[in-house]
């Protein structure tokens, strides 16, 4: 069909068919571009996607950033939990610092956001697709709704010292406990006694 087309144009008319023909291909393939491209920064899936799909969920303030050619580290002060063991006011939150990864996440400075974060151990860290994001009213409300009302950090009560009672165990009198000392004493009398009597003869 474009050899009939092409062949009952005129030589200009010809090229300017084809320079558009060229220039609509080019448009389908730069638009399929987003399609492929890094998912929001907040995330792709619903916030009760995010809550079910992470380890722990917290609101807190980033205090301090630091970064190197793979990570990005976030020093959070962490205001309220509501789900997960984070037990301390101060977190390091980590992240991917590399741009084509798609899923290092970056946050501002002295801004507080609802950090949708992964435990692995006492590590922590987000990515892209979970959802951290600013701790704006509404989105905080939609996470109190699916997790309740959180809790402050709080460290784990020191363990205290528990005592066992053997079963049938009775504390010793005292004439039992002194028995042992009485005969040691006996038996040096009499052993005294008698080196007195051999001495004697």
């Amino acid at each position: 069909m474009l050899d009939t087309v092409s062949a009952s144009l005129p030589r200009a008319a010809r090229r300017l068919f084809a320079t558009l023909l060229i220039a609509g291909c080019s448009v389908v393939v730069l638009g399929q571009g987003p399609a492929s491209a890094c998912p929001a920064a907040s995330g792709s899936g619903t916030t009760q996607d995010h809550t079910m799909n992470v380890s722990d969920v917290f609101t807190g303030d980033v205090a301090g950033v630091t970064r190197d050619d793979r990570t990005i580290t976030y020093d959070v002060r962490v205001d309220r939990v509501y789900k997960g063991e984070v037990q301390t006011a101060d977190v390091l939150v980590t992240t991917s610092a590399k741009a084509r990864s798609c899923t290092g996440v970056e946050l501002t400075n002295g801004r507080s956001y609802v950090f949708f974060a992964q435990a692995d151990g006492s590590d922590l860290s987000i990515a892209r697709a979970d959802g951290t994001a600013r701790a704006g009213d509404q989105l905080v409300k939609q996470v109190e709704r699916l997790l309740g009302d959180g809790h402050a950090p709080t460290p784990p009560e020191p363990k205290t010292a528990t005592f066992t009672r053997v079963a049938h165990a009775e504390p010793q009198t005292l004439p039992r406990l002194a028995a042992p000392g009485l005969a040691l004493v006996l038996v040096g009398l009499l052993g005294l006694l008698v080196v007195r009597r051999v001495g004697s003869r």
